[in-house]
């Protein structure tokens, strides 16, 4: 049971990952339509690119918008890396900015939690989202 379970885990987070490069290639590419990655293009690893900026008070890495969807262990995306990205910027660095939300990932969110007077409990949640986006550099 715990095999197939492991196995399960490690085949969704191929797919998330896959979803994840084939929506940042897209988003990334004006005109020219790129190919769907394959599994084992997806198990490679991918770095991202912050590119931080501030709008209307609220600081963005260009690969996310969201402020509202729960992120916790094993997940992988484009809203992990945005996360990472923030969490890198006020100044609870979370390792390589690599979209998988690894110990390293929930290490540093429970570091920004704590300094920011949050209930530590390690997910990306609405008010975590918030402190991430209006916090200032440490």
């Amino acid at each position: 049971m715990v095999t197939v379970l492991s196995v399960s885990v490690a085949l969704l987070l191929a797919v998330r990952l896959t979803e994840a490069r084939a929506q940042l290639a897209h988003d990334r590419s004006d005109a020219v339509t790129a190919a769907p990655a394959t599994v084992s293009e997806s198990l490679v690893p991918v770095i991202y690119t912050c590119r931080l900026e501030q709008r209307d008070g609220r600081w963005y890495a260009g690969l996310s918008r969201t402020t509202h969807i729960l992120l916790s262990n094993t997940q992988v995306g484009l809203e992990v890396a945005e996360a990472q990205c923030l969490l890198h910027r006020a100044g609870t660095a979370p390792g390589d900015i690599d979209g998988v939300f690894g110990p390293k990932t929930r290490r540093a969110v429970e570091r920004m939690q704590k300094q920011n007077g949050l209930i530590v409990n390690g997910v990306v949640d609405p008010p975590t989202w918030q402190a991430l986006r209006s916090a200032d550099a440490k």
